[in-house]
């Protein structure tokens, strides 16, 4: 039987409604995922092998980025702030 466990990229790929079987993207949106999860392990300041940087919460914060990152590539799309939801979850991983 096979592996059926979603990857992290097929989780974002998903939350953006972008085929699983269309690979165009997928090294942009796994740096996307590295930046992101780099991002949350700063923020928390653990070296990337934290139990916080596992939690369910962490990877929701850690998609929810790379999704922003991916939605607002481009001259045309400039986000100056994180939404209230994603920081309200980033500061509660700090604590």
């Amino acid at each position: 039987m096979a592996n059926t466990t979603p990857t992290e990229l097929d989780t974002l790929k998903n939350s953006l409604r972008i085929p699983l079987d269309l690979k165009d993207d997928d090294a942009l949106l796994q740096s996307y995922l590295d930046g992101a999860r780099e991002y949350v392990a700063n923020t928390l300041d653990e070296d990337g092998t934290g139990t916080r940087l596992e939690s369910k919460r962490a990877k929701v914060v850690i998609n929810a980025l790379a999704e922003l990152m991916y939605q607002n590539r481009g001259d045309n799309n400039v986000t100056k702030d994180f939404p209230f939801t994603l920081r309200a979850l980033i500061n509660q991983l700090k604590y």
